[in-house]
C-alpha cells in the first residue's frame, strides 16, 4: 500500500469513527436527558428513528451523486452535515434543559435537527466506501471494506467513554465536542485527501437499482444482520435480568456494557488487524459467517452464566466482524467501476433500513418467550448461509 493509500485511509478512518462516536453519544448522553427535558419515551424512539429514516432515503442518492460530484465532495458535505445537526441537536436539548421552550415546539426542533443530521450525514458512509472501492483492485477490496466497517467499532466502542469522561465537565459538553470533531475532519479532508479518479459526469449516471441481482443478495444480508443485531440489543437488559436474575439499574447496565464491550473489541481486533493480514475473500467470509452468526444466537438462547453471556457475544462480534466487510466487499466487486457509487449508497441505506425494524421487532418477540428473539434471529442467519452457499459470490482471492 503507497503512502498516499496509506494516508487517504487514515483519513477517511478519523471521519468515520467520529460518526460512529456520534451515534453510539446519543443512547449515553441523550437517552438519560430525555425525560428531564419533558420528551415521552415514544418521542425519544421517533427522534432516534427519524434519522435513520433520513439515511435509508438518502444514502442512495449521495452514493449515485459521488460519481459526479466527487467522492471528497460528497464526504465533506456530509461532514459539514453532521456537525451542524449534532451541534443543533445538542443546542435543542440544552433550550429544553433550560426551559425555553414548550414540549411540542422542543419537539418539532429536535426533529429538525435529527432530519438535517440525517439528510446530511447519510453523506458519509458511501463516499468513504465508494472511495475505497475506486483504490483497492479486486484482491485487497475485502481488506479494504473491513477497514470501513471497522471504523464503526472504533467509534462505538470509544464513544461511550469518551462521553463520560467530557460530561463531568457539561452533560452537553460530548455532543459539542463530537461536533467539534468534525470539523477537525473537515480540515483534514480539505487539505489532505485526494479526489480519486472520477468515473462518469452527471449526464451518465448509473441506474443501479435495489433488486438487480448483482447487489440484492448482499443488500438483503445487510438488512438481515442489523435487523436481528438492534433486536438483540434492544432485548439484552431484559434478558439479562429475566434469564440471570440480575436485578437493579446500574448492575443490567455494567452487564450489558461488558457483553457489547466484548462483541466489539472481537469485531475491532478482527477487521483493522485480521483481515488486514489475511486476504479472506468474500465468498469465505459469507459462506461461513452467518452460521457463526446462527451458532452464536442458538447458544445465546440457553446461556445461563455469565461467562456465557460474555463469550458468546464476543463469539457474535466474530461473526459480525467477517460478514460486513464481505458483503460490501462482494457488491462492489460485482458492478462496474462507474456504478461503485451507487452501489455504495445502497450499502450504507440496508442495515439503516434493518435499524428501523429490528428494535420494534425484537420486543414484540420478547414477550412471547425470552429466548425468542435469539432462535428467530438465527433462523434468519442460517437461512442466509444457506443462500450464500448457492449463489456466485465472487472470490478474487482464488481467482
Amino acid at each position: 500500500m503507497s503512502d498516499a493509500s496509506s494516508r487517504a485511509r487514515l483519513i477517511l478512518l478519523f471521519g468515520l469513527v467520529t460518526y460512529g462516536m456520534g451515534q453510539s453519544l446519543l443512547y449515553v448522553i441523550f437517552g438519560p436527558l430525555a425525560r428531564e427535558i419533558g420528551l415521552a419515551e415514544w418521542q425519544f424512539g421517533v427522534l432516534i428513528a427519524a434519522s435513520n429514516v433520513a439515511i435509508v432515503i438518502c444514502s442512495p442518492y449521495w452514493g449515485r451523486a459521488s460519481e459526479s460530484m466527487g467522492r471528497k465532495t460528497v464526504y465533506l458535505l456530509g461532514l459539514v452535515g453532521f456537525a451542524i445537526g449534532y451541534a443543533a441537536l445538542a443546542f435543542g436539548i440544552q433550550a429544553g434543559l433550560m426551559g425555553w421552550l414548550a414540549p411540542t415546539p422542543l419537539f418539532l426542533s429536535l426533529l429538525g435537527a435529527r432530519l438535517v443530521y440525517g439528510v446530511m450525514a447519510s453523506a458519509i458512509q458511501p463516499a468513504a466506501t465508494a472511495y475505497v472501492a475506486d483504490t483497492t483492485d479486486e484482491a485487497t477490496r475485502g481488506q479494504g471494506m473491513a477497514l470501513i466497517a471497522g471504523a464503526g467499532g472504533i467509534g462505538t466502542i470509544l464513544g461511550p467513554a469518551f462521553g463520560g469522561l467530557l460530561a463531568r465537565f457539561g452533560a452537553l459538553l460530548p455532543m459539542y465536542a463530537a461536533s467539534a470533531l468534525a470539523l477537525v475532519a473537515v480540515l483534514v479532508t480539505v487539505l489532505r485527501l485526494a479526489e480519486p479518479p472520477r468515473h462518469v459526469h452527471k449526464k451518465d449516471m448509473p441506474g443501479l437499482r435495489i433488486f438487480d441481482q448483482r447487489v440484492f443478495p448482499y443488500l438483503f444480508g445487510w438488512f438481515v444482520v442489523f435487523m436481528v443485531f438492534t433486536g438483540i440489543q434492544v432485548v439484552t437488559p431484559f434478558y439479562i435480568e429475566d434469564r440471570f436474575g440480575i436485578s437493579g439499574r446500574d448492575a443490567i447496565t455494567q452487564v450489558a456494557m461488558f457483553a457489547l464491550l466484548s462483541m466489539g473489541l472481537v469485531t475491532l481486533v478482527v477487521q483493522i488487524v485480521v483481515m488486514q493480514v489475511w486476504k479472506l475473500s468474500p465468498r469465505f467470509l459469507l459462506r461461513y459467517s452467518f452460521f457463526l452468526f446462527g451458532t452464536a444466537l442458538t447458544l445465546l438462547a440457553g446461556a445461563d452464566q455469565l461467562w456465557q453471556l460474555y463469550g458468546l457475544f464476543a463469539f457474535m462480534g466474530l461473526s459480525v466482524a467477517l460478514a460486513t466487510p464481505g458483503l460490501n466487499a462482494a457488491a462492489s466487486l460485482n458492478v462496474e467501476p462507474h456504478e461503485q457509487g451507487a452501489v455504495a449508497g445502497l450499502l450504507a441505506a440496508a442495515p439503516a433500513f434493518g435499524m428501523i425494524f429490528g428494535p420494534a421487532l425484537g420486543g414484540i418477540i420478547y414477550n412471547f418467550s425470552p429466548s425468542l428473539p435469539f432462535l428467530s434471529g438465527a433462523a434468519l442467519a442460517v437461512g442466509m448461509g444457506v443462500y450464500f452457499l448457492f449463489i456466485p459470490v465472487p472470490d478474487p482471492v482464488a481467482d
